[in-house]
């Protein structure tokens, strides 16, 4: 009898701790396609405001997510995420707020036509938009490591 109750309550155990470990990995699952998502709708900002050469007719920018949005995606992501999806997001976060100072400065030099710095604002902003893109495709390898879809 007891062998019995030790097999039952060992089975319990493992199905209680597997429900868990499920648990567990959608909250992961779930905290991470959100943070993609961010990053792709504000990466699209990041490479399609205010181009060097204008070759399309004006259309509206896609907007960056809400400061709402990205407080929310980064809590979730600082509650489930590991160290090193949070450091990637973090580098990934500190180029997109250069981006935004830099088009801020874009947009202060256009009103004020005689007023030039060196370098041109939308230089560092060029050069910006390739380490957006290379830190946002390196948060997404990461990403994709830990849940399981790619190998290191």
């Amino acid at each position: 009898m007891f062998f019995t109750w030790l097999a039952t309550k060992q089975n319990s155990d493992d199905a209680g701790a597997t429900a868990k470990e499920a648990r567990v990995q959608q909250r992961l699952e779930n905290a991470y396609i959100e943070l993609l998502d961010m990053t792709e709708r504000a990466g699209q900002w990041v490479q399609t405001v205010y181009p060097m050469i204008n070759t399309m007719p004006p259309q509206s920018d896609p907007p960056l997510p809400t400061l709402a949005e990205q407080a929310h995606t980064e809590a979730v992501v600082r509650a489930f995420g590991s160290n090193e999806v949070r450091e990637h997001m973090e580098t990934w976060r500190d180029l997109v707020r250069q981006v935004i100072s830099t088009v801020e400065q874009v947009k202060w030099e256009e009103g004020q036509p005689t007023q030039r710095s060196q370098p041109s604002p939308r230089l560092t902003l060029e050069r910006l938009r390739g380490e957006e893109r290379t830190a946002r495709e390196a948060l997404a390898d990461q990403v994709a490591v830990e849940l399981g879809h790619r190998h290191q």
